[in-house]
């Protein structure tokens, strides 16, 4: 499976490489958006409650959390549209009359599987980032108000002076009066935790495509073109399929898999585990399948009739493919970051 993923990964190259500039324009939105601008006007409150400023800092961290969320998305859109590729073989059934009819059942049979294999991919691969960057924004707010009510804690004689003098006196001082808060070393820790969805967009989307891949045959394989089904045998499958890739582990595997031999001690890895705790928890599972559901039943309402053959619930799925990637209001992906299951993930992380 592995395997799998590497030489699609090498196939697709170009794709990749621009997916990860994406990615790394996202990740420095995140840094400049949701840490220094929030800590500029928070630091100009330094009066607000501890309550208070956790508040105002988890807000203004999510905000620019969901941003990124959907400046990430052509990316994992990109290469599922690249691994399973529905519009060659439509455009060969369409184009190529000389076809036997052997082989338009071959080309049949692999088009129901991309089709299906697109939806389970997207659903899995927009909820993973929402979970994962929803988790990581949290941990990273709750490391700043950690950080501001340090400071709080050490009053010095520069608290009683005017905050213009305080500013004159650092300039002269340097970085004996630095905020804790810039510390070169956090924010190069930050930068690498932010990483790991760089991670899952260039290595742990190829390899979770290979797990649906594997999947969803395995569903399809009894499964006829001529066989009627209803919906809800389609959702029933689909909940088979989730089944089967949701197995224990499969969000730290696919985000941030750790290395044994690694110093558990270090800031960051402390950071990872914190983040591998909360994605592999209850909680996360629970609302993981939560967030599967705004793509399912998004797709199954692509289809008209709620009993045909399977051979006809093939075309609306594909048709299915631009809504359940748009990230236009009332699509899949704004339903679930504005939805009360994703909020209160992110409270508990942040409370954790």
């Amino acid at each position: 499976m592995l395997a799998s993923a590497w030489e699609f990964a090498k196939r697709h190259k170009g794709k990749i490489i621009a997916g990860g500039v994406l990615v790394g324009s996202a990740i420095a939105y995140i840094q400049s958006s949701s840490k220094n601008e929030a800590l500029q006007k928070v630091n100009t409150s330094s009066e607000l409650p501890n309550q208070a400023r956790r508040h105002y800092i988890f807000d203004s961290t999510h905000r620019s959390c969901d941003q990124s969320i959907t400046d990430l998305i052509p990316s994992i859109v990109s290469q599922i549209q690249a691994r399973f590729d529905v519009e060659a073989i439509q455009e060969k059934l369409k184009n190529t009359p000389d076809l036997t009819a052997d082989q338009k059942i071959q080309l049949w049979d692999q088009l129901k599987k991309n089709v299906f294999c697109r939806i389970v991919s997207v659903a899995f691969g927009f909820s993973i980032l929402t979970l994962t960057l929803k988790a990581q924004i949290s941990i990273l707010a709750v490391d700043t108000c950690a950080q501001f009510e340090q400071r709080n804690k050490q009053p010095t004689w520069q608290n009683y002076l005017p905050e213009s003098m305080n500013s004159i006196l650092s300039s002269k001082m340097g970085s004996n009066s630095s905020n804790p808060t810039d510390n070169p070393m956090d924010v190069g820790n930050r930068r690498i935790f932010l990483q790991c969805v760089q991670y899952f967009t260039l290595r742990g989307i190829p390899e979770l495509m290979e797990y649906v891949a594997e999947s969803v045959s395995a569903e399809l394989q009894n499964w006829k073109l001529t066989d009627v089904k209803t919906k809800h045998e389609m959702r029933d499958l689909f909940d088979k399929v989730s089944y089967k890739i949701s197995f224990t582990g499969l969000l730290t595997k696919l985000v941030a898999p750790l290395d044994g031999d690694v110093d558990s001690s270090s800031s960051v890895m402390k950071l990872l585990q914190k983040l591998t705790n909360n994605l592999e928890s209850s909680k996360s599972i629970h609302v993981l399948n939560s967030l599967l559901d705004f793509y399912f039943s998004a797709a199954l309402r692509m289809v008209e009739n709620d009993k045909q053959s399977l051979v006809k619930y093939v075309p609306s799925f594909s048709n299915s493919f631009p809504v359940l990637t748009s990230t236009s209001f009332d699509s899949p992906l704004f339903n679930s970051l504005y939805s009360s299951d994703i909020h209160q993930f992110a409270v508990y992380v942040f409370n954790s």
